[in-house]
């Protein structure tokens, strides 16, 4: 029983540690990852930026990265990648895969050397040949078939041969951002290099020897406060901000994984309680052993070793056991976690020597923990006080009844704990169940495509492509000749999957707003403009087809149409959140809008308002959003939306076959349905609620389990007393109530005491809960009630095995 007990805390903490480790703990795979940062430009000036937090921008402007490379000394070396979509041709159909354009030094700043090959090398970017590229361990073995003489031969990108240099190693490198399958050298047109109003790469800079965190930091705020003053209408209230690369790419999953860890700790402690209460009962047979021991000259170190040992053998056989569960843990574990998650290298989980080496320490720890008590009774026998508690009435000794009875409460605190803080997670993730995400996600079908540029031109952010243009709007009427489609839109992001995409917004003919500063740290008016800055809105660009698909309905005004050509006058829908927020009580239809969007300012009429919709979170309040038709500002790429009269499922292959047939080059990365979007929106309080609620049933079983056991043993050691009350005329019902009633003041007791902790506990996942106060009332009663049934349960057997005892047969040794 103490191994299979152990085996279940001990397999449980070892699934979720192997998690833990890879995640977060697993070194970065770069030389000294510490010394590694990101150079961030944040608003306002003279704030220190936490990652994770809204306000900083990890994407920065060329000229600002050239500034910073040339003016900096505190930094080994600085340089830059930027993200890129390209078309590769090179399976049995196009495929858009993830680049990234590295600018010199990118590798070496890392630390990385390549696993075949070369990566690139300050010539590859003078010579004019840009064709290069270096593939990722997954591209090479994926679609290469992991081919050793790789090196030198040429791939087809964006329909141009690209010479392959080398191969990275595997696992290089899970970032926030995309992973991708391959690196191309980064080379921009001189202007572009000169721009303060691209929002182009994210960088990377490495620390010299013997410069610290702080001293960088002041450096970039010299420096930011020098490019203030040279060019104030770029850089007015803004900031640069170092963010160390582990922090940044593990600071949002920390806290979850740490938590999670923490919750599987406290089932492994109420186990050691369990085997504790076991071992300590037991401990009263040996008494008279153990004293005999000590009178034949053994040592009080000899017997608390003796103890001890025993209790580290039955928790190494606990660690043998749990680590074979363990291996059935982990897969269903990992499975909760979908690959919108961006878990970094949650495929790479295993239990290495790492996740074994805890094992071992936490079964150790675990055998120290429930055999100290034990073995320090153990240490202090007395054979005159064993020999005169053996022959008093079977009465357990005190010392073991008070052990077994704090062991008892702690095991019902710590199991309320846990039940607590599942009852409310689960609540939170049934509210969250029950929001309405402002569409309707059924039968919708998604396929995000890419655009070869070749054919169709490059993205402008600031024109019109009208072949691009014209490609979405094809798509949207091919998708609806597909058999079965009720509706059909193609928008550039999509509902749930991405976050905001916020830039000012200034309305014509408004006053000014109160504040006196933007989003984006310039002044609330713009120089360019001439217009005050009244809020933030996300843009949304999409076809005509998209609220009719998503079923987003209209409050007033009309519904993009046909009538909304690249030759007419450029209009807008905003939602509810917008028209309240910035408007108030006017009405927004019919009134002008500019969208600042630092390189060119769009100006728009509204034309409708339409309802609010949940654009990148169910529990994140609804964000101002702007819609553009596509036909007049068309996005890079997007997603095909089409909303089916069956299961949307049984067209993904007819809906592909009518994108290639359109035409072959334009890249499908993936298809899925908008349920499983919002399922997968929802994996973090998924995984919560049903690891916790695991946890929490877990603890309740071992609580029960060990209340059990607890108190069968006293009521065994109690069956002479009993027998003389029973013989001294006491009934069923007098027996019962005062076996259950010492045993239900001990459940009291550990209920008030979890209470206490499971309040504070409530206020630390407070950021976590959704509809749910952290004291929830029904939730903290509910859990109070069930674990008191459970404890009375437990209590009931020998409770009413105690009112079946023989009066005869009990006290005939007496």
């Amino acid at each position: 029983m103490v191994i299979g007990i152990l085996a279940l805390g001990i397999g449980a903490n070892t699934a979720i540690f192997s998690v833990v480790n890879t995640v977060v703990l697993k070194p970065l795979p770069f030389r000294d990852p510490d010394r590694l940062v990101h150079i961030w430009e944040n608003y306002p000036k003279g704030s220190r930026y936490h990652w994770g937090s809204a306000g900083g921008f990890i994407i920065v402007r060329p000229a600002t990265y050239y500034d910073w490379k040339s003016q900096s000394r505190s930094f080994e070396s600085i340089t830059a990648a930027g993200w890129r979509s390209v078309l590769f041709n090179g399976g049995q159909r196009a495929e858009t895969l993830e680049a990234h354009e590295v600018d010199e030094g990118f590798f070496e700043t890392l630390g990385v050397r390549p696993e075949l090959g070369r990566t690139f090398e300050p010539s590859d970017y003078t010579s004019g040949n840009s064709r290069l590229a270096v593939l990722s361990h997954v591209l090479w073995e994926t679609r290469f078939g992991g081919d050793p003489g790789i090196v030198g031969k040429t791939i087809t990108l964006d329909n141009a041969a690209h010479t392959v240099l080398g191969v990275m190693p595997r696992g290089f490198y899970p970032t926030r951002w995309e992973d991708p399958y391959l690196w191309l050298p980064l080379n921009m047109d001189p202007a572009v290099k000169q721009s303060r109003v691209l929002w182009k790469l994210f960088t990377f800079a490495r620390l010299k020897p013997g410069v610290t965190f702080d001293q960088a930091q002041r450096e970039m705020e010299v420096i930011s406060d020098r490019l203030t003053a040279a060019y104030p209408e770029h850089y007015d209230n803004m900031n640069a901000v170092l963010t160390p690369v582990t922090g940044y790419l593990f600071s949002q999953f920390e806290k979850l994984f740490y938590t999670l860890l923490g919750a599987v700790g406290l089932v492994l402690l109420i186990a050691c309680a369990d085997v504790a209460a076991l071992l300590v009962a037991r401990s009263t047979e040996r008494h008279r052993e153990l004293a005999v021991r000590a009178a034949l000259g053994a040592s009080r170190g000899r017997l608390v070793w003796l103890v001890l040992t025993e209790s580290l053998i039955l928790s190494l056989g606990g660690a043998a056991l749990g680590t074979a569960l363990a291996f059935g843990f982990v897969r269903p574990v990992t499975s909760l976690l979908p690959a919108a998650s961006r878990v970094p290298r949650i495929e790479e989980v295993a239990l290495d020597w790492h996740v074994l080496a805890f094992t071992l320490g936490i079964s150790l720890l675990a055998g120290l923990l429930f055999g100290i008590l034990p073995a320090l009774r153990a240490s202090r026998p007395n054979l005159n006080e064993s020999l005169k508690e053996a022959g008093r009435s079977g009465s357990a000794g005190a010392a073991a009844k008070r052990a077994g009875d704090i062991l008892i409460v702690g095991e019902v605190a710590v199991s309320l704990v846990l039940l607590a803080g599942a009852g409310l997670l689960i609540r939170s993730f049934v509210q969250l169940l029950r929001t309405d995400p402002g569409f309707n996600p059924d039968r919708v079908l998604a396929l995000s495509f890419g655009v070869p540029t070749h054919r169709y031109g490059k993205y402008e952010t600031g024109g019109l492509n009208s072949t691009r243009a014209r490609l979405f709007a094809d798509i949207e009427r091919r998708m609806l000749a597909v058999p079965g489609v009720r509706s059909a839109a193609v928008t550039g992001l999509l509902p749930l999957r991405h976050g905001p995409n916020p830039w000012a917004m200034h309305i014509e003919g408004k006053p000014a707003p109160p504040t006196n500063r933007n989003a984006y740290g310039g002044a609330a008016r713009n120089k360019t403009t001439g217009l005050y800055n009244h809020g933030d809105v996300s843009i949304e660009r999409v076809t005509p087809g998209y609220f009719k698909t998503f079923g987003i309905p209209l409050v007033r005004g009309r519904y993009f149409d046909v009538r909304d050509d690249a030759n007419a006058p450029k209009v807008a829908l905003v939602n509810e959140t917008v028209a309240r927020r910035y408007f108030g009580a006017d009405d927004p239809v019919g009134r002008t809008i500019v969208i600042d969007m630092t390189s060119y300012f769009p100006r728009m009429t509204v034309v409708g308002v339409v309802a609010d919709s949940r654009l990148n979170a169910l529990d994140k309040e609804v964000y101002p959003e702007v819609f553009w038709p596509m036909a007049q500002l068309p996005s890079a790429g997007g997603w095909a939306a089409l909303r089916t009269a069956a299961d949307p499922v049984g067209l993904a292959r007819a809906a592909q076959a009518a994108m290639r047939e359109l035409d072959p080059e334009i890249a499908i990365s993936e298809v899925t349905t908008m349920k499983d979007v919002l399922q997968g929106s929802l994996w973090r309080q998924r995984l919560t609620a049903v690891l916790l609620a695991t946890f929490a049933g877990l603890s309740l079983a071992l609580a029960a389990a060990g209340i059990y056991g607890v108190f069968s043993y006293l009521v065994n050691r109690r069956t002479k007393e009993l027998g003389v009350r029973v013989a001294l005329g006491a009934s069923k019902a007098q027996i019962l109530s005062l076996v259950l009633g010492s045993s239900l003041k001990l459940a009291v007791l550990g209920i008030g005491i979890g209470t206490a902790g499971a309040l504070m506990a409530g206020r630390l996942m407070s950021s976590w809960l959704y509809g749910v106060q952290a004291n929830d009332t029904l939730t903290f009663a509910s859990v109070a009630v069930l674990l008191l049934l459970v404890a009375l349960a437990a209590c009931y057997i020998p409770a009413a095995r105690a009112t079946r005892v023989d009066p005869v047969i009990a006290l005939r040794d007496q």
